[in-house]
């Protein structure tokens, strides 16, 4: 507990420090993420026989990421488009690159890849809106979806009768993600006063709390979602980068759907 306590904290400053720095070191840091987070996927997809091949992801990864920067955002899904092409000639040039290797290839390229690359086009974009919003999205998609899974534990473990998705994750009930949805939600009311504090309150309090609601559920569901790639591949952890945590995917499962929904709630109400 000692150890997982610890490289939390350790964790959570290094995110702090580099989302809050400057647009470099945050957009810096998700392709860090993103680059860590796709060769954990690729080695828990070559535990099913599948052959990604990770160089096109890294690029599309790279790609992407320079393009946001210099505001070119148009041309992203140019980028990602041409790169796929390329892939399918290496499969048909390559006979030992199969149509299974070049599908799951492209799976990677849209998860974890394409949700990594929204949250970095997002963190750049409300920077340039001028009102200084990602301090707030980041903060309502990511703490009632830490407590949504936190209380999901608990209330799972004190009232869980129902399985949730056994062939997922045996250990999710039903009651234990209420639980979580009902506390992450009232967190909501928590987030909108930490936001007053600093005067990034952009949105009222109703619409905080829905969208802490919203945080909590598809937090939840990137959560079955990484699982159930684990569970295919027979592992518990991406990987032991984060001692306690596991991996990188293991530690921002969650946030991959949380952070664009509720980025997607603030542009309809700021």
């Amino acid at each position: 507990m000692r150890t997982r306590i610890i490289s939390a904290l350790i964790f959570i400053a290094i995110t702090l420090a580099m989302i809050c720095l400057s647009v470099e070191t945050r957009i810096l840091f998700f392709v860090a993420c993103c680059i860590i987070s796709c060769s954990e996927m690729k080695n828990a997809l070559n535990r099913l026989d599948l052959s990604i091949q990770i160089w096109a992801v890294y690029l599309t990864c790279i790609c992407s990421a320079a393009l946001i920067y210099f505001d070119l955002n148009a041309y992203v899904f140019t980028a990602y488009t041409l790169i796929l092409l390329l892939l399918f000639a290496v499969h048909v040039l390559k006979r030992s690159f199969g149509i299974k290797d070049l599908l799951a290839t492209y799976g990677v390229c849209a998860y974890p890849l394409a949700p990594l690359m929204l949250v970095t086009y997002i963190s750049k974009a409300v920077t340039q809106s001028g009102k200084e919003a990602w301090p707030a999205i980041f903060l309502s998609a990511i703490l009632p979806s830490v407590i949504c899974d936190t209380f999901a534990l608990f209330g799972g473990k004190l009232f869980g009768k129902n399985k949730l998705a056994p062939h997922i994750s045996p250990n999710k009930t039903v009651e234990g993600l209420v639980c979580g949805i009902v506390m992450g939600t009232l967190s909501g009311f928590g987030v909108h006063y930490i936001l007053k504090a600093f005067s990034c309150d952009l949105i009222t309090l109703w619409a905080v709390v829905l969208s802490a609601f919203i945080s909590s559920l598809t937090g939840a569901i990137g959560d079955l979602a990484a699982s159930s790639i684990k569970r295919e591949a027979g592992i518990k952890d991406y990987s032991n980068l984060i001692p306690g945590h596991g991996g990188m995917m293991d530690r921002i499962d969650s946030e991959l759907f949380s952070i664009p929904f509720v980025y997607f709630l603030y542009a309809l109400f700021i």
